[in-house]
């Protein structure tokens, strides 16, 4: 790419002869496997060998992919049915859930390809643009005629605290969420696709990526749709598609929802009536999912160098402003890296404030909902770190101005390891902030066990079709999907325990009792209807099956 093709796009009109060249924000990946084309190929398949490789280990999807894959079934089937319990309606995963139900039972796995693909995706993109952004920053500190080392050492830390910082600090709803089926990882690695098609000067691109964003979270409508309108503005030839693909948005998202409920609002309805531990029935819920969901997905230093990063990016402005002017500052490499990692943590905050007025408007504020922008401030506070890697080296090196390229390669490694270390140590042990992977296999496996333990009971009963010849059935909130799939039959007709308070209603025919984490309680309980007597048929794994079977001849209401 030349020199010519990465400058920062003038903010006049479109041209005299019709035609908009947007230009790129970053300069092109020498290497022919890092350029784009051949690096999405890769990272598509390598993504998706590893989330097939994952499979060989105890797998089960959670609560909402089993609804996906239980309504992709109906779906197929002309069968589709929607109610105002479950979870809500997301277009981006039945993408996939849909022809995956064309494979019977391995639609779930196929799932949870793709999801767990997409996880890996993602923190392979964060630490790929945290790399780029970076090095970018770094070639305009050092010789050009330089080592290679001297760039790319400061940016693969930033690219690894990137990733360690999304995937293993904070919160660990971005590993185990995503482990269990949730979309959230697939619309990270997309969202941040997208990211690097604009700043490589591709807004076509980034625009239809940010399509299959906003088909997974709501929220992007906000972004993605101001970023429409600035595109049809700038590239009259792409205006059709915009509309095209502006359109489908709500055809996707309520259409189905129509379909299968019977009103648009179905899906509305169920996202603000969550569960009683939501921080949508705090006293304040938008301060208190600020405070208690959005501010502990990150670490602290990643947000301290986030807030230095912009101070700096003012500083630098400046700087250059008062020598060149603003036009010529901001065609600075330096200048265009550090501005795209300051609008990703601004676009970071947006996201947390987006999703607390949500909280506040009765919406769930469910912690998983803040990845995007976790991501997002993670990067750009990584790359503040990477900066101040490389400020720490270029310093050492004017202080020793006869060193040997060698010994200027040893202090631009040496200041790397001092910010290594202050990201591990400073303020304290980073150790403790890390989520424990041990306790999250062992939820997982948990989990998996779960699954493995209600299809080993429905089977060892004599199949669906016996067990819904019972009567009605009931099993813990939180396993009432998976039932479902496994029966053959609607959410509806599955049921869960009452809210605290509530009365248990009738007596279920079926119980499938389990804990929906180990340190949960075991529900139903039989004591809920003393005078039902219930007969004890098997355990697998964590369930225990209990029937008290309708006369022959009855069906159940």
């Amino acid at each position: 790419m030349t020199a010519s093709t990465t400058e920062i796009p003038e903010l006049a009109g479109v041209r005299s002869h019709g035609q908009w060249e947007p230009r790129a924000w970053l300069e092109a990946e020498a290497h022919p496997l890092l350029r784009s084309r051949n690096f999405y190929l890769a990272l598509t398949v390598v993504s998706l060998a590893i989330g097939a490789v994952s499979l060989l280990f105890p797998s089960t999807p959670s609560y909402d992919p089993w609804s996906w894959t239980d309504w992709a079934r109906g779906i197929i089937h002309l069968n589709f049915h929607l109610n105002q319990y479950g979870t809500s309606w997301k277009p981006l995963p039945m993408i996939v859930t849909i022809p995956a139900a064309l494979f019977g039972h391995a639609a779930p796995n196929i799932w949870l390809v793709f999801a767990r693909a997409g996880t890996f995706a993602g923190a392979v993109m964060v630490f790929r643009l945290g790399y780029r952004l970076t090095r970018q920053i770094a070639a305009s500190y050092v010789e050009p005629s330089s080592s290679r080392l001297m760039t790319i050492v400061p940016a693969v830390l930033a690219g690894l605290i990137a990733a360690i910082a999304l995937v293993f600090t904070g919160t660990e709803f971005y590993l185990s969420s995503n482990a269990l089926g949730y979309s959230e990882g697939l619309a990270t690695a997309l969202m941040l696709v997208a990211i690097e098609r604009h700043l490589d000067g591709k807004p076509r691109q980034a625009f239809v990526v940010g399509f299959f964003v906003a088909l997974d979270r709501p929220e992007v409508w906000a972004f993605w749709g101001v970023y429409g309108l600035w595109l049809f503005w700038r590239d009259p030839r792409f205006r059709v598609t915009i509309v095209v693909l502006a359109v489908l948005q709500p055809i996707l998202w309520f259409l189905p929802v129509y379909w299968g409920s019977g009103h648009f609002g179905s899906s509305v309805e169920r996202a603000t009536n969550p569960r009683a531990n939501s921080l949508a029935y705090a006293k304040f819920p938008f301060w208190a999912e600020l405070k208690q969901e959005a501010w502990r997905t990150m670490l602290l230093r990643i947000k301290l160098f986030a807030v230095l990063l912009v101070v700096g990016l003012v500083a630098v402005l400046w700087s250059d402003h008062r020598r060149q002017g603003w036009r010529a500052a901001l065609r600075e490499p330096r200048t265009r890296a550090l501005s795209a990692a300051a609008v990703c943590g601004f676009g970071g905050l947006a996201w947390f404030l987006i999703i607390a007025i949500e909280t506040q408007a009765h919406f769930s504020g469910n912690s998983r909902y803040l990845v995007l922008g976790d991501a997002l401030v993670d990067l750009c506070g990584a790359v503040g770190l990477g900066w101040l890697a490389i400020g720490l080296g270029c310093a050492g090196i004017r202080l020793t101005r006869r060193a040997s390229a060698a010994a200027g390669q040893g202090l631009m490694l040496g200041a790397c390891a001092l910010v290594a270390a202050v990201f591990v140590f400073a303020p304290n042990f980073i150790g403790s902030k890390l989520i424990s992977l041990p306790a999250t296999h062992g939820s997982l496996n948990y989990q998996a066990q779960l699954r493995t333990g209600m299809e080993k009971l429905i089977t060892q009963y004599g199949g669906p079709e016996r067990v819904l010849a019972c009567g009605h059935v009931m099993t813990e909130g939180f396993q009432v999907p998976m039932v479902a799939y496994y029966l053959d039959t609607r959410t509806a007709y599955i049921g869960a325990p009452p809210s605290p308070g509530q009365s248990p209603g009738p007596a279920p025919n079926v119980i499938l009792q389990t804990r929906d984490t180990r340190s949960a309680s075991l529900l139903p309980y039989l004591s809920w209807w003393p005078h039902v007597h219930y007969h004890y048929v098997a355990t697998a794994g964590p369930i225990h099956m209990f029937t008290n079977c309708l006369p022959t001849g009855t069906r159940a209401s």
